[in-house]
């Protein structure tokens, strides 16, 4: 066996040798593998022979159940044919019913179609005939009321492909209008005689009567069946009105309410409509004027006899919008005539924003209701309006600046509102121009057109910018303060603060937030679109979306503006206060050049006195402070006297204390000069003057240090200084040690080299 296959030989030995090994102690295992091997071996004869005896039954049973099945298949497919046959014999004859029993359907269809149509039009006929005996019973409000269920008959045969019916229906709803209207506008007019309506406040005999009570029941109902009476779909569109863009605006009002304007769309049109004396274009007031007194006159009446009948509406403001609607007929009329005069069109925009004004105000009348503002507001009105607004606004201003008193302040004599602000007649003319044009593009209704009103007044701010710096520049600065008698840049100054300041107010009015807001969504939209259309990928939908979340919206309209401003403002501060250190610095050239080194003891003076060489620049701070005070607002007062003060620490610093020698008479008779003359200056300005010169407070003390004191510290400094240089642990212990000696004498703000620098100037 090993002979012909030799693979199993190799495992057999591979076995042993694993079990076994070279260990010849181990052999007696052999006796157990093979008794092992041949238990395995019998189990295995065992199961082959139970497998060969029992698989030929297995088959059998398996093929006996096959035959059964296929028996039941031939079965199963020759009920399949029977029924097939059976069902295709019952669809035949379900067929020919069908289509015997949807003929039958079609005609059920037909004559329920006929029914619907003939009750339909008998629905009608008894309306129409009902109507017909309510309006000969004067049974006017039934009337209405079986009117309205014929247009709700009309309006459910909208969708119907009846057209022949639909026309027989739309023209008796037509027929029964204009039947019940014209009975009852007669009516109503005769009643409306009786009240002598109109109600003309020139006729003051007609407000103080009192109508009869039948004749107001009358009026009552007659109104609220006018008011009921629906107008047909076709009525309500009015071709003169539908073609055009700003009429189309007007929604039609109720009949009762334009029976109530009828008679005075009569007048006006005789008086404003025709060759009439009073129908001329250069007098818009005129209409204008009539329509406020016409629904002035009303309205009392409308409130108290009308509006609880009118609810939820609101009598006085669909009154109101019928005869703003005839001003707004004139003015569309009139339009090619007032674009060709440039006074007649400004006359007219002033007087239709006073209308549109006081329309509001005095009579409630809705923003959200169409007015003349319309008519501005169209491209051709809109644009001449802008470019009036400039040249006006250009011409203001230049009258404003060549006038005489532009730079006398507007307040009285040492008023406390002068020293506050000193308003200047060019600045407040100025900023009343800008509130006026802001009064009167606030009520334009379209955003965009603000914001183009919103860029004029910028534009106009940068001109009166430019303009005030051409005029600064004008001046000689080294004759600002020789010359104070003349004129100099301190109006221009106040000027420039007065209009930030209210610049600065106007930021947080609701009016401009809303408008930078609109703007920032302007913009962002505007620089989305152009981003979107350079990719492919332009969507309205996205572009309004990321408009609201691309950039925030803090900030306000004004901001460009205002940093030019604050620019220029800081400017000219800077050169007023120069202008003052200027004569500072001439006048101090003999103190400077005093002999500091070598004054006599303070011991020898009974009491200290000023510097005879030092009065002259001490008058000069005083007097520059004085005509600083003078000429300037408070606010900018402030930041004067400061920026001045600043100055002339650091230049006695640099100028005096460092480049001149000090004996100890030097020092005390300096720090003397600096502490009870020159720091007092500006005590009237504030209680605490000396933090204004701490720069000066320092060199004075270390000057005044004991002689032991000052060679320590100049040793410490010294060290500090040499070893500044090194990043090492003992330079920074030096440096330490040398402000904390600084810290220790009281020394706050000069720097260790400042300190060294000014020890050095003493004379030990």
């Amino acid at each position: 066996m090993t002979e012909e296959n030799p693979d199993l030989q190799r495992k057999i030995v591979k076995a042993l040798n694993e079990e076994i090994g070279s260990d010849l102690k181990q052999l007696h295992k052999l006796k157990e593998l093979y008794d092992e091997t041949k238990t395995i071996q019998n189990d295995l004869k065992e199961k082959l022979s139970l497998v060969s005896t029992e698989a030929p039954t297995k088959v059998q049973n398996t093929l006996r159940e096959v035959e059964e099945l296929s028996k039941k298949l031939v079965t199963l497919e020759k009920q399949y044919l029977d029924l097939k046959v059976e069902a295709q014999s019952h669809l035949t004859s379900v067929d020919t019913f069908l289509g015997n029993f949807s003929s039958q359907l079609q005609e059920i269809e037909r004559l329920e179609l006929e029914y619907s149509y003939l009750k339909c039009i008998k629905t009608v006929e008894d309306l129409s005939e009902k109507i017909r005996q309510s309006l000969q019973s004067n049974l006017d409000l039934e009337a209405v009321e079986l009117y309205n269920k014929l247009v709700q008959h009309n309006c459910m045969l909208e969708t119907s492909q009846c057209e022949n019916l639909k026309k027989f229906v739309n023209d008796t709803v037509i027929f029964w209008f204009e039947m019940i209207k014209e009975k009852l506008k007669k009516e109503m007019q005769d009643t409306l005689k009786l009240i002598q309506w109109p109600l003309i406040s020139t006729n003051q005999e007609v407000l103080k009567t009192v109508p009869p009570p039948d004749v107001m029941s009358k009026f009552q109902l007659q109104f609220q069946c006018l008011g009921k009476l629906e107008i047909p779909s076709k009525q309500l569109e009015d071709p003169s009105v539908a073609d055009h863009v700003i009429l189309s605006r007007f929604t039609p009002s109720s009949l009762a309410i334009q029976e109530l304007i009828y008679p005075l769309l009569k007048r006006f049109l005789y008086h404003f409509g025709g060759n009439r004396p009073t129908n001329r274009r250069d007098k818009p007031e005129w209409y204008m004027r009539q329509i406020l007194q016409w629904i002035g006159d009303h309205a009392k009446f409308l409130e108290t006899n009308v509006q609880p009948l009118y609810a939820p509406n609101d009598a006085l403001t669909d009154f109101s919008r019928g005869l703003v609607q005839l001003a707004v007929e004139k003015l569309v009329k009139d339009t090619p005539v007032i674009l060709e005069d440039e006074t007649i069109l400004a006359h007219t925009i002033g007087e239709v924003l006073s209308f549109e004004s006081e329309l509001r105000s005095s009579y409630n009348y809705p923003s959200s209701q169409p007015s003349a503002l319309l008519v501005l507001s169209q491209p051709q009105f809109f644009t001449r309006w802008i470019a009036l607004e400039r040249a006006f606004a250009v011409e203001k201003m230049d009258i404003l600046l060549i006038s005489d008193k532009a730079w006398t302040c507007v307040s009285g004599d040492n008023s406390e509102a002068e020293d506050e602000v000193r308003l200047t007649e060019c600045g407040e003319g100025f900023l009343q121009m800008l509130l006026a044009i802001t009064d009167r593009y606030k009520i334009l209704p379209q955003p965009g057109h603000k914001l183009q009103f919103l860029d004029l007044q910028l534009e106009l701010l940068d001109e009166f910018r430019i303009r005030l710096l051409q005029l600064a520049r004008q001046d000689k600065f080294h004759e600002l303060f020789a010359n104070r008698s003349s004129p100099n840049i301190s109006p221009i100054l106040n000027t420039l603060t007065a209009v930030i300041n209210v610049l600065d107010d106007w930021t947080d009015l609701p009016f401009f937030v809303q408008l930078h807001s609109y703007k920032v969504q302007t913009e962002n939209i505007e620089r989305l679109a152009a981003e979107a259309i350079s990719n492919d990928e332009a969507s309205l939908p996205w572009l309004r979306t990321q408009a609201h979340t691309n950039r925030d919206e803090e900030g306000s309209v004004f901001d460009s503006i205002i940093e030019l401003l604050k620019r220029m403002q800081e400017d000219l501060l800077r050169r007023l206060v120069e202008a003052v250190m200027l004569e500072v610095k001439a006048k101090s050239q003999p103190y400077r050049l005093d002999k500091w080194a070598s004054l006599p003891n303070p011991d020898e003076f009974i009491q200290p006195s000023l510097s005879p060489t030092g009065s002259a620049m001490l008058q000069a701070v005083a007097i520059g402070l004085l005509w600083l005070k003078d000429s300037l607002a408070s606010t900018m007062f402030v930041e004067a006297w400061q920026k001045l003060a600043s100055q002339v620490n650091d230049f006695l610093l640099e100028e005096l204390i460092l480049q001149r020698q000090f004996n100890e008479g030097g020092a005390s008779q300096l720090c003397f000069d600096i502490q009870q003359n020159l720091i007092p200056l500006f005590g009237q300005y504030t209680t605490k003057p000396e933090i204004y010169f701490k720069e000066l407070k320092d060199a004075c003390t270390l000057l005044r240090l004991p002689r032991p004191i000052t060679l320590l510290l100049l040793d410490t400094l010294s060290v500090a200084i040499q070893d500044s240089e090194s990043t090492s642990v003992k330079s920074n212990r030096a440096t330490f040690n040398g402000k904390q000696a600084l810290k220790d004498q009281g020394i706050k703000k000069l720097s260790v080299e400042d300190s060294l620098s000014v020890l050095r100037r003493r004379i030990l």
